[in-house]
């Protein structure tokens, strides 16, 4: 008998897809069984894993004898030994570590060509740069942080979508149509993660801390180093973050009960860990963006006023 293989197993993904009459060649329906897919959204690659541009669901062999199937991780797993390991012998300390490894996968993955894929969807759409447009969001920075368009189509509901990459294993994407009843759509872990985290660590001597994601955009837009929390709720996260403590923060939170409380909290553990921090007002509007859609020679000059200020400031403690 062989000793058992796991990764020459998941290797059979291409195999079981076409033995359901599934032309592997090109693009074809997406399996997941949550998305309408009538454009033929999905695609094999040689990673041994499909991606769809759809729903931006990536599987492997067992995640697609789930969906095909209809059955869980473990019974998927039990018939791809059955299809594709005749004669091969597995331990039950294997079987283990192999259920392990897989949610592991599952929690962790990549977007990278969904991403790029979206980009270029973006490009073509006149709707979604027209939508950018209208929030002031600069072509520059649409390249510089990859957005993306996507039109998705759950059971549930679906949405046309600007499609904003917070991490290479999540996103979030806002409903452009007001057709749809979803605003927002966050793939898992974008709740819970801080959007363009470089800016922290980057030789910029500051950087701009607002909350949402069109709010950091329209910083970038006007070339000053941001980071959106996400949430409010994401405080304890930018606390325990790689950040340079030697940089000057400024905060532009929304102006809103959560964010004057957040702004506050943030305010305390400066004090406490001696990091220098301005605060800027967002010109009295809601948040950044509503400031530059608005007033946006306005937020432009007072922008670079805050920078002069950061700047000289840098220039008197080093002469000091």
């Amino acid at each position: 008998m062989n000793s058992f293989d796991y990764e020459s197993l998941k290797s059979n993904l291409r195999s079981y897809l076409e033995s359901h009459n599934i032309n592997t060649s090109k693009m074809f329906n997406c399996i997941n069984p949550n998305h309408r897919d009538i454009n033929a959204s999905m695609k094999y690659y040689d990673d041994n894993k499909v991606y769809c541009f759809g729903c931006g669901e990536c599987y492997n062999l067992f995640d697609a004898i789930c969906a095909i199937e209809n059955v869980g991780p473990k019974e998927a797993f039990n018939r791809a030994l059955q299809y594709f390991c005749h004669g091969q012998k597995i331990t039950p300390r294997q079987i283990k570590k192999i259920v392990k490894e897989d949610k592991i996968e599952k929690e962790n993955k990549d977007y990278n060509k969904a991403y790029n894929y979206w980009h270029k969807k973006l490009k073509a759409n006149k709707q979604a740069k027209e939508y950018l447009r209208t929030r002031k969001i600069s072509d520059k920075t649409i390249d510089k942080f990859n957005l993306g368009y996507n039109e998705f189509d759950f059971i549930a509901g679906g949405l046309k979508a600007i499609v904003i990459p917070i991490t290479d294993n999540s996103y979030t994407a806002r409903n452009i149509s007001n057709d749809g009843n979803v605003r927002y759509y966050k793939s898992k872990g974008s709740h819970t993660d801080i959007f363009n985290k470089k800016a922290l660590v980057n030789n910029i001597p500051f950087c701009f801390i607002c909350e949402g994601e069109f709010d950091c955009l329209s910083f970038e837009t006007v070339n000053a180093n941001s980071i959106a929390l996400g949430s409010t709720c994401n405080i304890e996260k930018f606390k325990n973050i790689e950040k340079n403590k030697n940089k000057v923060y400024i905060l532009a939170l929304d102006n809103d009960e959560a964010g004057e409380k957040a702004n506050l909290e943030l305010k305390e553990y400066f004090r406490d860990n001696h990091i220098k921090f301005l605060d800027f007002d967002n010109l009295g509007f809601k948040d950044p963006n509503q400031a530059l859609v608005q007033e946006e020679d306005n937020f432009k000059n007072s922008i670079n006023q805050i920078i002069e200020r950061v700047n000289r400031k840098i220039k008197q403690d080093e002469m000091m």
